[in-house]
């Protein structure tokens, strides 16, 4: 149920612009832009689709900010300017404005709580993750079938005493989460990815050493 409303949030804010497109387009006679609602379904369940897969989600993203978006804003914008009346907010109508809002704070605010309760989730995970370790009687053989990067985690293998100890801090997104974990002379973070309904933890690609004054 958590990774449903993340995903669905996520697959909303990221395909908001095609939405925006054929609310736009029902204001007008012509319908030559009425396309942008099954592509906007589309990328919608196509979202929700990949973003449980935190290896390959980036490549999704890449593509919704660096294509999607410019070339969606362009199109937008040149609805926009064919618009002869102005009586609308930001070249909506008034009802559409209404919808898109209410949508907004629909999504926005599941997005707010789910975030919330993966944070947590992920810090538990890890905290599992490192007392299995621990217990492992070979811990070069778990990372390898547990793990995305196990060569980035040897070091933890001989170390996992003092990493459990550490405080646990942790950064997440839909599709990715840092869990960092700090002592007073050191400090790992701890990549996780998405993997299904689940995390997977992929490896630590950032140390950070302090000298003890």
């Amino acid at each position: 149920m958590l990774f449903a409303i993340l995903d669905n949030a996520t697959a909303f804010f990221l395909s908001l612009p095609l939405l925006l497109i054929y609310l736009k387009s029902m204001s007008q006679e012509e319908s030559s832009w009425r396309w942008s609602m099954p592509l906007w379904l589309l990328n919608y369940f196509g979202i929700r689709y990949f973003v449980s897969d935190g290896a390959l989600f980036w490549v999704v993203l890449f593509w919704q900010l660096l294509f999607l978006w410019p070339i969606s804003l362009a199109i937008y914008i040149h609805l926009y300017n064919k618009e002869k009346k102005w009586a609308c907010y930001i070249g909506l109508k008034k009802k559409h404005v209404v919808i898109v809002a209410t949508l907004m704070v629909l999504f926005g605010s599941s997005l707010v709580y789910s975030l919330y309760q993966a944070n947590q989730q992920v810090i538990a995970f890890h905290q599992q993750v490192m007392l299995e370790l621990e217990d492992s009687s070979d811990r070069q053989l778990y990372l390898i079938h547990n793990t995305i990067a196990p060569s980035t985690l040897l070091d933890v293998a001989d170390d996992i005493a003092e990493v459990r100890s550490g405080q646990v801090y942790a950064a997440t997104f839909p599709w990715r989460s840092k869990v960092i974990v700090h002592q007073d002379n050191w400090q790992k973070e701890f990549t996780y990815v998405r993997f299904n309904e689940g995390w997977k933890l992929d490896g630590i690609y950032r140390k950070s050493e302090y000298q003890n004054k």
